[in-house]
């Protein structure tokens, strides 16, 4: 709070369950002046779960269906990481 009343300028914290910043609502960080918030090691953290959740599927079953409810489909991989445009620009690029 005080690092946000002392600097007059739009400011960017990183935010993390078990780091040394407390927890903040985003309400109080947009009072204070935070106008950026970045959460890298809880999307690290959730993503490594995720990843040894699927691997022990994999060792267990030969394949990941049984976490299947829990994965977007291929199609909306494919959007989230813009794989049509890289494709596009490599074939542009290519030529």
């Amino acid at each position: 709070r005080e690092i946000g009343d002392r600097l007059p300028y739009p400011k960017l914290i990183n935010m993390f369950a078990g780091g040394k910043t407390p927890m903040v609502p985003l309400e109080d960080l947009r009072t204070w002046g935070y106008r950026i918030v970045i959460v890298p090691s809880d999307l690290q953290r959730a993503a490594i779960h995720a990843m040894q959740a699927t691997l022990a599927a994999i060792a267990r079953d030969g394949d990941s269906g049984a976490l299947s409810d829990q994965m977007i489909t291929f199609a909306d991989r494919e959007a989230v990481i813009g794989t049509e445009h890289w494709n596009a620009l490599n074939e542009r690029f290519a030529e």
